[in-house]
């Protein structure tokens, strides 16, 4: 890896006024086209480099090398978007996305929270045990509605939560996964609500558990979808 890469992690410096944002990585020794397109791009070179200010803080809560075997995953998906802008800018959002989810999972582990660890470790495909689904009994028609609503409730308010670029980022993710027919544009719809739905449904059967009526089990979710269990399983390889 050479330095343009992921030199000055955690040693960002402010710029000054009016100038363009730059990434954390000299553009003068950009060598890939993945480089190359943050440098001509402002928007990508202000993400890396709120990327790399998570890092750093990922690097402060679970050791360099720790961080960097996460990183170093990340940093090859990026490189295979090549030149293409929108790809650079998911697999940035994901990266933030799962440099936070990291360092929660070890202050959760730290504070012997166990519910909270539990649900991160769902998020990022590392649960130790998968708690099991209660079938629905027969003759309960209208409570079977009723968690129905609470779903489709729980999956909306989730994602409302949200910020911006991560919605949008949930909705890329989707699409690439042939979730998602509709714009990914950071709003709930129909569309948005099938596919998460879905998703839900096909963790429940592979032993994932979300219990989306609760705020946690939500969020549980949302983080899986930008894990790197749900790019492997979900997402097809020509579309990666």
């Amino acid at each position: 890896m050479h330095k343009a890469t992921f030199l000055a992690l955690g040693l960002m410096t402010a710029m000054p006024t009016g100038l363009a944002a730059q990434p954390s990585f000299d553009c003068d020794d950009a060598r890939t086209a993945t480089e190359r397109t943050i440098c001509a791009s402002p928007g990508l070179a202000e993400l890396e480099q709120r990327m790399v200010g998570v890092y750093g803080q990922l690097v402060d809560r679970i050791g360099e090398a720790e961080a960097r075997r996460i990183a170093d995953i990340q940093l090859e998906r990026r490189q295979a978007c090549v030149g293409d802008a929108a790809c650079i800018e998911r697999q940035l959002l994901t990266s933030i996305g799962i440099f936070r989810a990291e360092g929660q999972a070890a202050i959760a582990a730290e504070g012997g929270n166990d519910e909270v660890l539990n649900d991160l470790r769902a998020a990022l495909g590392r649960e130790d045990t998968a708690p099991a689904v209660a079938p629905p009994e027969n003759g309960q028609d209208e409570d079977e509605t009723s968690r129905a609503e609470e779903r489709a409730r729980g999956i909306a308010e989730g994602f409302a939560r949200l910020p911006e670029y991560r919605r949008r980022n949930v909705q890329g993710r989707l699409r690439d996964a042939g979730l998602l027919s509709g714009p990914v544009d950071g709003v709930w719809g129909p569309g948005s609500a099938a596919a998460v739905e879905a998703v839900l449904s096909a963790a429940r059967e592979s032993g994932r558990n979300f219990p989306v009526q609760r705020p946690e089990g939500a969020d549980a979710l949302y983080r899986f979808i930008d894990s790197d269990p749900f790019y492997y399983e979900y997402i097809p390889v020509d579309a990666r």
